[in-house]
């Protein structure tokens, strides 16, 4: 108690008995703990950052994401318009029992009907039939994971996406089973009968490879989820060396697999651009929508590959450590900076012009450290 007295007399004896000092001393500890720096620190990173994948062409919707992402252990995928080109291409289509050789008239209509959907297969077999006339569709409704359905000008209804979807409650013949097609596939077919199946060529997206290697090598664990086949999304994930497999998987399954990774403890982030991938997007700690995916999938999203380069991905992770260690750094700064001069302005050693030159120049090494970033 007594060495405290006697460090407020020697305070009080150095400023407060000369009055001509009291108020330049106080104006200098305003100007001192003003925390421009303190409260910059963190904001002019991370805006820095996201500058810097702006102009790559990742766009950042939430800030609060980064540190999420920096520290980022597993990495779930999607695998269509994801992993592979955005536009799979027409491979062939065959007929099934019920079709009757009707072939050209069913691809228009369905050709027709996948136009109200954004999924890549269904955009595929639009430029499938591009000059095809275009039906007339009432009561179209999209089932995320499942396909489409819309009743035609007579009033019958028609589905067109998964096997399971068109026949329904129907057992699916074995020898029709979307399981043994090597290529994706829709099916098209009234309700309980499916009458044409359309397969399609999809390939891998450029640089997917070399950033899925790099992710895992610095720690990631990469899981594939798809709404494709097993079979399928088994083969594009040994093309990639992922262990962790989830095919068939609906909305409710993917979402569920996520929820399992964050409570084991894993900060998980997800890559999707479908309808069906929008509820894992918002549950994921940190997530990516393709530019060209679902506007439902990009609204859930914490960020938006507008170039459609996967290997952002890999950029968007290494900006986000360096924006965080820039941040860490912005605010030592901060705190070594209020601890030297707070008591240098309380006795009387730093006058106002000091403190403000220093307040001022030390808000410029903050945002001057922050702009390094992405450079």
């Amino acid at each position: 108690m007594d060495g405290a007295d006697t460090g407020l007399g020697f305070w009080a004896g150095l400023v407060l008995d000369d009055p001509s000092r009291r108020v330049w001393v106080m104006v200098s500890v305003l100007i001192v703990t003003c925390p421009c720096p303190l409260s910059l620190g963190a904001p002019s990173a991370l805006v820095a950052a996201a500058g810097a994948l702006a102009r790559r062409g990742v766009m950042v919707q939430r800030l609060d994401a980064w540190r999420a992402l920096a520290s980022m252990n597993r990495l779930y995928t999607d695998k269509t318009g994801t992993l592979t080109e955005e536009r799979p291409q027409w491979a062939r289509t065959t007929l099934l029992a019920d079709g009757q050789g009707e072939e050209r008239e069913l691809t228009r209509l369905a050709a027709s009907l996948a136009s109200w959907s954004t999924h890549p297969l269904s955009q595929a077999l639009v430029s499938a039939e591009p000059s095809g006339t275009r039906a007339v569709w009432r009561r179209v409704a999209e089932q995320a994971g499942a396909g489409l359905e819309g009743t035609d000008e007579r009033g019958d209804l028609w589905r067109l996406g998964a096997l399971s979807w068109v026949q329904g409650e129907v057992p699916v013949p074995s020898s029709d089973s979307a399981s043994q097609v090597d290529a994706p596939c829709v099916y098209f077919g009234r309700p309980g009968h499916a009458l044409v199946r359309f397969e399609f060529d999809e390939q891998l997206r450029p640089g997917v490879p070399a950033a899925l290697a790099a992710l895992q090598a610095d720690g990631v664990q990469v899981g594939l989820l798809s709404g494709d086949v097993s079979a399928r999304a088994q083969k594009i994930a040994e093309q990639l060396g992922i262990r962790e497999v989830h095919g068939d998987a609906t909305p409710g399954v993917k979402r569920d697999v996520l929820a399992a990774a964050q409570a084991g403890g894993a900060i998980v982030g997800m890559v999707g651009d479908g309808i069906n991938d929008a509820p894992v997007l918002a549950r994921a700690n940190v997530s990516f929508a393709m530019g060209q995916g679902a506007l439902v999938s990009r609204a859930n999203a914490d960020a938006v590959i507008v170039s459609n380069r996967f290997e952002d991905l890999l950029l968007s992770r290494r900006l986000a450590r360096q924006a965080m260690r820039v941040v860490r750094q912005n605010l030592v700064w901060a705190a070594l900076y209020n601890a030297a001069c707070i008591p240098l302005a309380m006795l009387g050693y730093l006058p106002p012009w000091g403190a403000g030159l220093g307040m001022a120049l030390s808000s410029l090494l903050v945002v001057g450290n922050s702009w390094r970033i992405g450079r």
